[in-house]
């Protein structure tokens, strides 16, 4: 009983590193009336970042900022390859760690992990601790998904067509290729070998993903709960039949530091894309939360799962002839 409640005590802990080592040191925006640039102070009044960011970004001056990341759009002039960045990325002791990728009118946010960064019109990725993890040494490339990106040199935005959604352009001597986790260009396969390999170009990637047998008992835990992949299907206009009806989960993220979750994807089958409405962490005590898109808005995963099921009532009372309807109530009831 006592290794029990030590056990429980030290996962307790764990997860309360994070909020504890960001109460222990507020940090709020603050505006210079000279120049109206932004920066950071602390809760004592010491200036943390010094004002170096336009005031594009709404803030509030009162409101404690809770990210462990910070970013200020201080402009970069030597900007002026393909990609673009917004401004710069601050650690919470105001240390410079690297320019993010401008990218839908903000900083590019992670996936899957990673979130693109800038340097001298090359990009690479960086982790959620800000770190650089792969270099920049690309003219673009695409977010993470199961577990690789698209990447090109020798490819432009071509402007000229389109000044405010222009097209990806190449020129005569440009290379695509597709990247694994560690910045290595990847071939693909002209059959495929598992089920699970992603198909691309018309070529398979193999499949990534690699598991210890703790991890391998989350994944069973989580596609053991039909219910998601019947949210998932419920306003699909065609029938959702055998394998393709099931959601597949991945682990795309593990406790760190700054997390004490484990990110779990949950992508389509077959195609593999990334349902977003579908990524949830998992705390070390077994407690599930399902998260926005940004990575920041957690929500109890009964209260989410509540929510979901609600809504697919209100759906199938609209849509009485939908070809996946299920029993709403039987789910609910369990709750």
């Amino acid at each position: 009983m006592k290794n029990r409640l030590f056990g429980f005590v030290v996962l307790m802990i764990v997860g309360l590193l994070p909020s504890q080592s960001r109460a222990q040191g507020r940090l709020y925006y603050f505006m210079d009336p000279k120049d109206s640039l932004i920066g950071v102070k602390d809760d004592k009044g010491r200036v943390i970042i010094p004002p170096k960011g336009a005031p594009i970004m709404y803030f509030e001056p009162g409101v404690p900022i809770t990210d462990s990341l910070i970013n200020l759009f201080d402009m970069d002039e030597t900007d002026t390859g393909t990609a673009l960045s917004f401004g710069s990325m601050y650690n919470r002791k105001g240390q410079f760690l690297y320019r993010p990728l401008a990218y839908d009118n903000g900083p590019d946010y992670f996936e899957e992990g990673l979130a693109r960064c800038v340097q001298k019109g090359k990009v690479g990725f960086v982790n959620e601790q800000g770190k650089v993890a792969i270099r920049p040494q690309w003219d673009w490339v695409s977010p993470f998904n199961y577990g690789y990106a698209f990447a090109c040199n020798g490819c432009y935005w071509d402007r000229n067509k389109d000044a405010e959604h222009p097209p990806m352009a190449y020129k005569e001597n440009a290379k695509t290729f597709y990247i694994n986790r560690e910045g290595k260009s990847v071939q693909l396969m002209k059959q495929r070998k598992t089920e699970k390999d992603l198909p691309v170009d018309g070529g398979y990637l193999p499949y990534p993903f690699k598991y210890t047998a703790v991890e391998r008992k989350i994944l069973d835990e989580i596609e053991a709960m039909e219910v998601l992949s019947k949210i998932r299907n419920a306003n699909i206009a065609t029938k959702a039949e055998g394998k393709d009806a099931l959601l597949q989960f991945e682990i795309v993220g593990r406790p760190s530091a700054l997390s004490p979750y484990y990110k779990i994807q949950g992508y389509s089958n077959g195609s593999f894309d990334k349902e977003d409405p579908f990524l949830f962490y998992r705390a070390l005590t077994g407690d599930y939360f399902q998260v926005g898109w940004d990575g920041k808005d957690k929500t109890p995963f009964a209260q989410w799962l509540k929510e979901a099921l609600e809504s697919c009532a209100q759906y199938f009372r609209e849509h009485p002839d939908a070809p996946n309807k299920f029993d709403v109530n039987r789910y609910l009831e369990r709750l």
